[in-house]
């Protein structure tokens, strides 16, 4: 940022800001790198903050999970949540995973979630994933100014399964998740209190198949329920009508929607109709991107 400001000094100021408001994938926030002690493990993170960040307003607050054999890098490269945040004026965390516990040169830099019977190194250590991400948190409440009513968390892929984990486990903070390409792995899952729930998935996604698989598949060693069981679980706890409304947005999306849901939730299943195992970004379906269409789904549903 500093270099590219540096090569417009010539520019009129006017130019300049246009330039920084319309220049594609650029981010005006700030991005700052941290690490947090949990049980005697040091956990690192990158907090996005917006511009919004400099008033001191109470801002929302969505925590990113990346995939498996990802990391915080490809989940910002990945989902543009920062941009949207600068756009939006909210606070973006993008947490790490746990690596290998002898890690080599090329897996040094993958990490992945304990969701529960997934995912990788992660659940076979017993990663407290769930007590790093209170942490994470909690720590980012004390430090910035965070709207403690519009706490969010969005994941892809194991990600997702993370986010289903933390709505299971830590519904006093979380007022709604976003998952994209999930299923909820969680062995009994007792919530405490409704959550919203976005669900995107796409129906030729062959990593976490869209009817589920009768054995453990070979990614990430797990065995799959039908998608529309993790979405009927929330739908059912948040007290929904139990048959959604369908709709179609955009070329080959189907919405369901289930309607009214107690405590102001809301359980929104987005179905990508040939869609993969992806973040739909607005070009594989055109109309169509994740990013934009959680925010507004989070922003529509704080917790009352």
């Amino acid at each position: 940022m500093t270099r590219r400001l540096s090569q417009a000094l010539a520019f009129p100021i006017a130019i300049l800001a246009l330039l920084l408001s319309t220049a594609p994938g650029r981010a005006a926030g700030t991005d700052v790198d941290a690490t947090l002690p949990v049980d005697g493990v040091s956990r690192s993170y990158t907090l996005h903050l917006p511009p919004a960040a400099a008033g001191g307003d109470p801002l929302p607050l969505v925590v990113v999970l990346h995939g498996g054999g990802a990391n915080a890098d490809s989940a910002i490269a990945l989902t543009g949540f920062s941009a949207e945040a600068d756009a939006e004026g909210f606070i973006v965390a993008y947490p790490n995973g746990t690596g290998r516990l002898k890690p080599t040169a090329e897996t040094a830099d993958q990490f992945s979630w304990n969701a529960g019977d997934c995912c990788g190194a992660a659940m076979r250590r017993d990663a407290d994933d769930v007590g790093f991400l209170r942490a994470l948190v909690s720590t980012i409440e004390q430090e910035r100014a965070v709207d403690r009513h519009r706490i969010y968390a969005a994941g892809f892929s194991a990600g997702g399964m993370m986010a289903y984990r933390l709505a299971c486990e830590a519904g006093d903070i979380f007022a709604g998740i976003a998952v994209v390409s999930g299923a909820i792995l969680v062995p009994s899952c007792t919530p405490s209190r409704p959550v919203s729930v976005i669900h995107i998935h796409g129906t030729g996604d062959e990593a976490v198949p869209f009817k589920g698989t009768a054995e453990r598949e070979s990614y990430a060693r797990a065995k799959f329920p039908p998608v529309q069981e993790s979405v009927a679980f929330w739908a059912a706890f948040d007290g929904c009508q139990a048959q959604p409304v369908a709709r179609a947005t955009v070329l080959g999306i189907k919405v369901e929607d289930y309607p009214d849901c107690r405590a102001g939730t809301a359980v929104r299943f987005d179905v990508v109709e040939g869609g993969y195992h992806a973040w739909p970004d607005g070009q594989m379906t055109p109309g169509f991107a994740a990013t934009p269409h959680i925010w507004h789904f989070f922003a529509d549903h704080p917790r009352l």
